[in-house]
């Protein structure tokens, strides 16, 4: 038990700088007709814009073309078929955004040339569960499939209908404090940010639905963890209890990953805590995942905030000091939003924290730009109660 404990400490222990990245996922879908577009039409648009500035192609673990941007990025695809532009990290936010906005929007406007549209919202809205299918194959994923499908739809739907923005920060200061403020945020960006109100063209009652797919897809990996006293042996709690679903025969259900001790080796055990999908996930990074695909000129947003509140030590330590979320409450973010009075009140407080943390960043890092950018959000969506979802239609190059 001890090696795995060990191994999980280090997922948590801070990054010798402070930098932040982003993985940025979008749907893309026909323009004419709102349903998904074939892999092989999508795959031959994007290396026609790949192959005009130079972006090296290779082929990922799953099999997957990716694209390798001269910054560093890297333009792939997930397994139902969506777009994710990975960034690498850096200390500037303003660096940051162009990055982002100088890879995404040329290629947004490609695809719309082919007839495609890039969907910046957390579920596809409109297309049934039926007509999807996996776009990129592999072991790792046709397990998932099996097992998430032995518990109900969500997992299948999250796997092929979701897009999220996942932020990645480095924080120094001292061990877990990022970790806690981090915690603290993420439920509070998901309510801000809930951007998935839809599925097959209706309503569903969650202002977030990507996040209500990710609660019931397996809860033996997801959620709200380790904000108490002992991160470490909470997480080696959640790692241990949670199905190992790639470990043993395929089409024998899974087991807790505590069965296959002390005999999993480290290749098993690492692709193991790679399955784990909690709301914050310490990756020797802090992985922040409570974030639906957002429209293009919204992404700096959040990102922005989460520098504020983890960049800044003060705004880090009392953000760190706040009650932990409960679970019941993480439920309720995804689905009232900020309609729900008590979790405006706590969204208010904790984007107060990371704004005045921002403001006391040098402009290198967070430049007048993007803190325009936070106080226009604020003013027109979060101070009015409202989030993109409620909103706009989520276009990508809106």
């Amino acid at each position: 038990m001890t090696p795995l404990r060990e191994r999980i400490r280090a997922l948590f222990r801070p990054g010798p700088e402070q930098r932040v990245g982003v993985e940025v996922e979008a749907i893309p879908v026909a323009t004419e007709t709102g349903r998904p577009v074939g892999s092989n039409d999508l795959v031959r648009a994007v290396r026609s814009l790949a192959a005009e500035r130079g972006w090296p192609e290779s082929t990922n673990y799953a099999g997957a073309p990716s694209f390798s941007t001269p910054s560093g990025g890297l333009l792939t695809f997930e397994p139902g078929g969506q777009i994710e532009y990975a960034t690498a990290p850096m200390l500037h936010l303003g660096r940051l955004d162009d990055d982002v906005q100088g890879t995404l929007r040329p290629l947004g406007e490609r695809l719309a040339e082919e007839g495609v549209r890039l969907l910046s919202r957390g579920l596809d809205p409109s297309t049934p569960l039926s007509d999807t299918r996996l776009h990129v194959a592999g072991e790792r994923y046709s397990r998932m499939t099996e097992h998430l499908g032995r518990i109900g739809p969500s997992g299948h739907r999250m796997m092929r209908q979701t897009a999220a923005l996942h932020l990645n920060v480095d924080v120094a200061g001292p061990p877990f404090e990022g970790w806690r403020a981090a915690c603290a945020i993420a439920p509070a960006l998901l309510a801000a940010f809930a951007n998935s109100p839809w599925s097959e063209g209706r309503p569903t009652g969650h202002r977030s639905t990507r996040a209500a797919q990710w609660r019931l897809l397996d809860p033996s990996r997801t959620g709200l963890v380790a904000t108490g006293p002992d991160p470490v042996g909470e997480y080696l709690e959640f790692a241990l209890g949670a199905r190992a679903f790639l470990l043993g025969p395929a089409g024998v259900p899974a087991r807790p990953f505590e069965a296959w001790l002390p005999d999993a080796n480290d290749a098993q055990t690492e692709a193991h805590l790679s399955t784990l999908f909690p709301e914050v996930r310490p990756r020797g990074y802090l992985e922040v995942r409570s974030v639906d695909a957002l429209p293009l000129r919204w992404i700096a947003v959040p990102t922005a905030l989460v520098v504020g509140l983890l960049f800044h030590p003060t705004a880090r330590a009392e953000a760190a000091a706040t009650p932990a979320w409960t679970e019941e409450e993480l439920e309720r973010a995804g689905r009232c939003g900020l309609s729900d009075p008590a979790i405006a009140a706590r969204v208010d407080r904790l984007f107060d924290l990371a704004e005045s943390g921002l403001a006391s960043l040098d402009t290198e890092v967070a430049p007048d730009v993007i803190r325009d950018r936070v106080r226009d959000y604020r003013r027109t969506m979060t101070d009015l109660r409202l989030d993109p979802g409620a909103t706009e239609a989520g276009d990508l190059i809106g």
